[in-house]
């Protein structure tokens, strides 16, 4: 189950989209417009179901690896809080609120290169 969910992700995005577009198209043939109303409904309750999960694991990962950075931070909004962002002032001022995120951010993408390495040495083995 594992090697195909990860073969989706290598999947071009445009065919994947076309793909699920035609499927879509071929199950409306056979489908009532109540069962194609449920079959849609079951799919939104599981796409649902993945975003809920992954994004309060992102909340989770983020906090344990202390990488939040918030722009609607009490402490931003203190000294900056326009109608309509400058995203450079933006940027100057969350690297003063939060100096070091810039180099946890080299710090993944150093590991990134390593695992991205270990894996093509793999695949030549």
């Amino acid at each position: 189950m594992r090697k195909s969910i990860n073969n989706l992700f290598n999947i071009n995005p445009k065919f994947s989209t076309t793909a699920a577009f035609v499927i879509g198209l071929i199950l409306i043939d056979d489908l009532t417009a109540a069962e194609q109303n449920a079959v849609g409904e079951w799919l939104i309750l599981l796409g649902q179901t993945l975003i809920t999960n992954s994004g309060l694991q992102m909340v989770i990962e983020n906090k344990i690896n202390n990488n939040t950075i918030n722009i609607n931070s009490k402490e931003l909004k203190s000294i900056y809080n326009p109608t309509i962002y400058d995203i450079n002032k933006t940027k100057d001022l969350l690297n003063k609120l939060y100096p070091t995120y810039k180099n946890e951010f080299a710090s993944l993408l150093k590991m990134i290169k390593k695992l991205e390495k270990e894996i093509n040495n793999i695949k030549k083995e």
